[in-house]
């Protein structure tokens, strides 16, 4: 997969340890699955029609979908089954209703970031202003940040035309990650919105205990770019099939 090389610092034993733990109750393994150096790959069988998803963790790899998929993917290799397309291939023979959600980088954080909020606008919790942010911006955008039904969300506002430039969501993932997700309405971006919601959500998380976490596409560099200037340490990926 292609990435930013200048990404974040490698994570200490304890936050490996929580991510790896958070990740196996997710998944459905034991605690201890996903702790300690690299094994086989693990699977676990879902019902029929439930996605299938492919996850690296560190040194481990697990694989979650209905059983006919984890059989046919038995003789691929793990870079393989992390490639959407490789993924979506064994999926569709198990039914054509398939489609992707696509590929992503998992980063995570564990120092707090440096908020530069004030130098872009001021944040509210006012959930019109997050409104305001949802219905300036296309569709598939929204979808894919996922922060219209986040328990936790704020919007950074112009603090002289009180103009919406974004808004920022999370969601608790394991009750132990920050799962977090951006928008920045389209003209306002790459100038700095992203980031700064981001390094927002962050500080409230770790202000909560919680370990944050970003999930960046492999394509999108802008997305990558902000977790590389957050402090957040590439540490695995995971590959999404869905059947509609």
């Amino acid at each position: 997969m292609a990435a930013d090389p200048g990404l974040g610092t490698s994570l200490g034993d304890h936050t490996r340890s929580i991510i790896a733990l958070a990740w196996s109750r997710m998944l459905g393994l034991d605690d201890e699955e996903l702790l300690g150096g690299a094994g086989p790959r693990r699977e676990v069988s879902t019902e029929d029609g439930s996605a299938v998803t492919f996850v690296r963790i560190f040194e481990h790899t697990v694989l979650s979908g209905p059983a006919q998929v984890l059989r046919d993917a038995r003789r691929f290799e793990d870079d393989e089954l992390a490639d959407e397309r490789r993924l979506l291939e064994i999926s569709r023979r198990h039914a054509e209703g398939a489609r992707s959600l696509g590929a992503a980088q998992l980063l995570y954080a564990e120092e707090p970031p440096v908020l530069d909020a004030a130098q872009r606008g001021a944040v509210s919790f006012d959930p019109a202003h997050v409104q305001a942010v949802l219905a300036a911006s296309p569709a598939d955008d929204v979808q894919a940040a996922g922060i219209a039904d986040a328990p936790w969300r704020a919007a950074l506002v112009h603090e002289d035309t009180a103009t919406v430039l974004g808004a920022a969501g999370r969601e608790l993932w394991a009750g132990m990650l920050a799962h977090l997700g951006i928008l920045t309405v389209p003209d306002q971006r790459r100038s700095g919105v992203g980031r700064a919601l981001a390094a927002v959500e962050a500080e409230e998380a770790f202000t909560e205990g919680l370990i944050p976490q970003w999930r960046a596409r492999t394509e999108s560099i802008g997305s990558l770019r902000i977790a590389a200037a957050l402090g957040f340490s590439p540490s695995g990926s995971q590959t999404t099939v869905v059947f509609d």
